[in-house]
C-alpha cells in the first residue's frame, strides 16, 4: 500500500469509478471467471486500484442482503470515498439514501435497503407519534419504518414502509430554508405547513392532503403536481392520478379507528390484519359480503364479536393468531 496515503483517506474519484464500473461489469457477465481476471489485472496496476476494490468490496458485503448490484457510478462515488473512513453499516446506509435522494432515483433507496434499518419503526398493532427538530409532527401506522435524513441543507424523511402522517412545520433554521421532503418509492411529497397522509400500497402509494398543499413528484420525472386540501392520488412511478371513492377512510387510523363504506368482507379483514399479529381472514363463501361502520383498533375482540352479531358468519379460532370467519352454521 502506498506509504505516503494515511488510512481512511478519500481516494481519488476516477479510480471510485472505475472500480464501481468494474463491480457493474461483474455483476452481469456471462463469464465471471473472465471478469475477474481483468479486476485482478487491474488491481495490480497500482496500489490505489487494489484499495479501492477492497473498499468497495467491504461496503457490498454490507448490502449484499439488500440488493443485486450497487447504483450506478454517479450514485455510489461519494459514499466509496467516505467509506473508508467510516464503513459502519449504518453510516454507510444514511450516506447512500443522502445520495440517491438528492438527485437520484428515490425508489432504489426506499426498495433496496430493508425496513429493519430504519430509524423508527413500529410494531405491528401499534402507532407511534414522533416531534422532529424542526418542530413537524409525525405520526406511524402499524408495521411502518421510517428515516429521517437531516442536514445542513435539506430535511428528508423517508418512508420505507407502512403509512405515516405528516403535519410538516415551516424550517425555523435559516440555513436549511427547504421544504419537508418526504421520499416514497414512488416519488417524492414537499411541503413547508401542510398536514398529509402517505402510505405505501406495494404497486403504488397514496396521498391524502388534509390542511395546506403538497408538491408531488414521481419518479419519472412528471411535472410536479400541487395537491390541495381534501384532494387524493395515487402515484405511480411514471404517474398520478386522482383517487375516486375509496371504501376505507385513509386518515381514520390516526384516530384510532378503522371507518369502511359498503366494504367487502375480505377486503376488509385484510385492512384489519394490519392492525395484529397473526392470520385473519374469511371462506370464499362469505368473502363478497358487504359492510360499513366505524370500528375501534385497539379493541380488536369486540370488533370481532360486533361482525359475529352483525353478519351471517360464525368465528373459528384455533388461537388469537388464527382466526377466520366462515358461513354460520
Amino acid at each position: 500500500m502506498d506509504a505516503a496515503r494515511q488510512p481512511g483517506a478519500p481516494l481519488p474519484e476516477r479510480i471510485v469509478r472505475a472500480a464501481i464500473q468494474w463491480r457493474l461489469k461483474l455483476d452481469v457477465a456471462a463469464d465471471q471467471a473472465r471478469v475477474q481476471a481483468l479486476i485482478q489485472h487491474w488491481c495490480q496496476q497500482h496500489p490505489e486500484h487494489a484499495l479501492a476494490w477492497q473498499r468497495l468490496g467491504g461496503l457490498q458485503r454490507e448490502l449484499d442482503a439488500y440488493t443485486a448490484t450497487l447504483p450506478s457510478p454517479e450514485l455510489g462515488i461519494p459514499i466509496l470515498k467516505r467509506a473508508g473512513t467510516d464503513l459502519q453499516r449504518r453510516r454507510a446506509l444514511k450516506l447512500l439514501t443522502l445520495t440517491v435522494a438528492v438527485g437520484g432515483p428515490a425508489g432504489w433507496l426506499v426498495t433496496s435497503i430493508p425496513s429493519v434499518t430504519a430509524d423508527y419503526r413500529v410494531a405491528t398493532g401499534e402507532r407511534r407519534q414522533i416531534t422532529l427538530a424542526d418542530g413537524s409532527e409525525l405520526l406511524l401506522n402499524s408495521g411502518s419504518a421510517l428515516d429521517v435524513l437531516f442536514s445542513a441543507t435539506e430535511r428528508l424523511l423517508v418512508l420505507r414502509a407502512g403509512e405515516l402522517q405528516v403535519s410538516s412545520a415551516a424550517d425555523p433554521n435559516s440555513l436549511r430554508a427547504s421544504p419537508l421532503r418526504v421520499a416514497c418509492r414512488h416519488g417524492w411529497c414537499d411541503s413547508a405547513d401542510a398536514q398529509f397522509v402517505l402510505r405505501d400500497q406495494g404497486s403504488h402509494s397514496d396521498l391524502l392532503v388534509q390542511q395546506g398543499s403538497v408538491a408531488v413528484s414521481t419518479l419519472g420525472g412528471q411535472q410536479p403536481l400541487a395537491v390541495k386540501a381534501g384532494e387524493r392520488y395515487a402515484l405511480y412511478p411514471e404517474h398520478i392520478e386522482p383517487i375516486g371513492h375509496q371504501t376505507i377512510d385513509p386518515s381514520a387510523w390516526t384516530r384510532g379507528m378503522l371507518v369502511v363504506d359498503d366494504i367487502r368482507l375480505d377486503a376488509f379483514l385484510q385492512e384489519l390484519g394490519r392492525y395484529r399479529s397473526g392470520l385473519i381472514g374469511c371462506d370464499p363463501a362469505v368473502a363478497d359480503l358487504r359492510l360499513s361502520g366505524v370500528f375501534q383498533l385497539d379493541q380488536q375482540a369486540a370488533l370481532l364479536e360486533h361482525l359475529a352479531r352483525t353478519l351471517p358468519v360464525d368465528i373459528v379460532s384455533r388461537s388469537r393468531f388464527w382466526v377466520r370467519l366462515v358461513a354460520k352454521a
